[in-house]
């Protein structure tokens, strides 16, 4: 079975900044990849390297947080939106695999995404419809 592999803009999802940076972070040699047929591909492993620099650490907090000021500061909605931060204690050989499923499920619903991994805790801050949210939650529960 092949390993799952992140693109561009799934990295860029999973950690709240744009495409436009992470093509930066790889082009300075902060991210590692392989192209594969005209696209960028990473490994979890790749990805796991590329979130434990202190710089990309701290730009991964900034936006994260930022995800929670922009819910709060959104004064009108048009639809109803809700801010999720959702905690799961992890060991480090399981983390790949949760960061996986969370980030399929993410895309999936449509939902914006930060997503940090330390000390034994993947925390995701998500914002997006309360039944997405909802729906997230419930299939993690399986």
């Amino acid at each position: 079975m092949m390993a799952e592999t992140y693109t561009i803009q799934d990295i860029a999802g999973m950690t709240g900044l744009n495409e436009r940076t992470i093509r930066s972070y790889l082009a300075d040699g902060l991210l590692k990849g392989e192209k594969t047929d005209g696209a960028w591909r990473f490994t979890a492993e790749q990805f796991g390297d590329f979130l434990r620099q202190d710089m990309i650490r701290a730009s991964v907090q900034a936006k994260a947080n930022g995800v929670v000021y922009d819910f709060l500061m959104t004064d009108r909605r048009k639809e109803s939106a809700a801010c999720l931060i959702l905690d799961q204690p992890s060991a480090e050989d399981q983390e790949p695999g949760l960061r996986e499923a969370l980030s399929e499920q993410v895309n999936r619903l449509a939902l914006r995404w930060a997503y940090r991994y330390r000390d034994g805790m993947a925390r995701s801050i998500l914002s997006g419809p309360p039944a997405a949210l909802g729906e997230l939650l419930a299939r993690m529960k399986n």
